[in-house]
């Protein structure tokens, strides 16, 4: 067994603390005061001088130099729960009503704390800088950029981030190379017309009637404009429009997001689409758009070759061939996108906690989401090797 492995599972009683008391006290994406408080106070036992950084207030970075120089790799964690209401009946639930961690940033908190403690047990191995970093605001898409502002991957060669996944088995870990998962936007738009009554509604300029028609007139961009070999999705999430069921809507609200993995589609081609589509059909109801923003949530996620290859050489070494997982893309986004953007040797690994009879193959996202705490130490363990792997190329 590997030493990191050996350390993790000493190590295993800590790390489910840590990951219960988190899941106890979840904080809101930006608001992640006392998770960044505790962080801190746990890496200072540790000996370490972290520092918290970005104008978020709530970034935490420390580094672990090894005992011989080297490049620098950094490790990165997100922290923020979800405005999900808890569902489970844990001694450990959320004390905090309608906030949960509903997507395992908790058990990924806890794991790259117990990281911490393994590779400064492994300092002999370490051939240069171990960078941890504890991220805010990833469920809106601005802690990682956050922490790129502040400085955070300056000096940076290359960086692994784990998510905890129910869709992948217990036991294994999915690092394959590609598409991982989706960029992601969230768009608004608002049309103005004419307020009228319904009896009469050649009076009037149906702002509610033009935005149904703008909604449906967009899904044709998807089958007609793009090709069917590459995924993307265009979602209207909310359409607000009327005040009253027999006036006629002066203003309408559409509400959606776009999700792909070709980045100049993406960031170019979709958009313009839209907006042509949008505004050719207002025009042809009479109405105006007012209001047009797009906000890019997340790039998409590519894991490169050669650390997709990297890291199935670490899964095999912490738990065998049988270790290596299976997961297909993910239209879902990541904001460790844009940290991948600015390294180009970054790696997304997502660690499996799905296991049917523990009931821990609930979707993400979901009140009733739980995570297979006996996989936490994969999680550690990955988290540390990978970076001894690297550093030791």
């Amino acid at each position: 067994m590997e030493k990191t492995m050996e350390l993790a599972l000493e190590n295993k009683d800590y790390v489910i603390q840590m990951r219960r008391y988190f899941h106890e006290n979840p904080e809101a994406s930006e608001h992640e005061v006392n998770t960044c408080k505790v962080v801190c106070e746990e890496l200072k036992k540790m000996g370490l001088e972290p520092q918290v950084v970005g104008k978020l207030g709530t970034g935490v970075m420390v580094d672990i130099k090894g005992d011989q120089p080297g490049k620098t790799i950094a490790l990165r964690a997100d922290m923020d729960a979800l405005s999900v209401q808890e569902l489970n009946d844990f001694s450990f639930k959320s004390k905090v009503d309608g906030l949960m961690h509903a997507c395992g940033h908790d058990g990924h908190t806890a794991t790259l704390l117990g990281a911490a403690k393994v590779l400064l047990a492994c300092k002999d191995q370490i051939k240069g800088t171990v960078r941890l970093l504890f991220q805010p605001a990833e469920e809106v898409a601005t802690g990682a950029k956050d922490m790129i502002d502040a400085g955070c991957l300056d000096g940076v060669d290359a960086t692994m981030a784990i998510h905890l996944w129910s869709d992948v088995k217990s036991g294994t870990i999915s690092v394959e190379a590609g598409p991982r998962m989706a960029a992601a936007n969230w768009f608004k738009y608002r049309l103005k017309g004419k307020p009228g009554h319904g009896a009469l509604p050649h009076q009037g300029i149906d702002a509610g009637l033009a935005a149904s028609a703008a909604a449906l007139n967009m899904q044709h961009i998807v089958s007609r404009e793009f090709p069917a070999s590459e995924p993307l999705v265009i979602t209207i999430g909310h359409i607000e429009s009327g005040t009253r069921f027999n006036v006629i809507a002066a203003e309408a609200l559409l509400e959606g997001t776009v999700r792909c993995f070709n980045l100049e589609a993406f960031c170019k081609g979709v958009p313009e689409a839209m907006l042509r589509v949008v505004e050719g059909t207002a025009d042809a109801y009479r109405c105006e758009v007012t209001e047009k923003f797009v906000f890019e949530a997340t790039l998409p996620c590519n894991n490169p070759e050669e650390a997709s290859a990297r890291a199935t050489k670490t899964v095999k070494k912490l738990l065998g061939e049988e270790g290596v997982g299976k997961l297909p893309p993910l239209m879902g986004g990541e904001d460790y996108s844009f940290i991948m953007n600015k390294v180009p040797d970054s790696l997304i690994a997502f660690v499996g906690i799905g296991d049917p009879e523990k009931g821990t193959d609930e979707p993400h996202h979901s009140g009733c989401f739980k995570i297979d705490e006996d996989c936490l130490p994969n999680s550690v363990a990955f988290y540390a090797q990978y970076a001894i792997d690297y550093l030791n190329e």
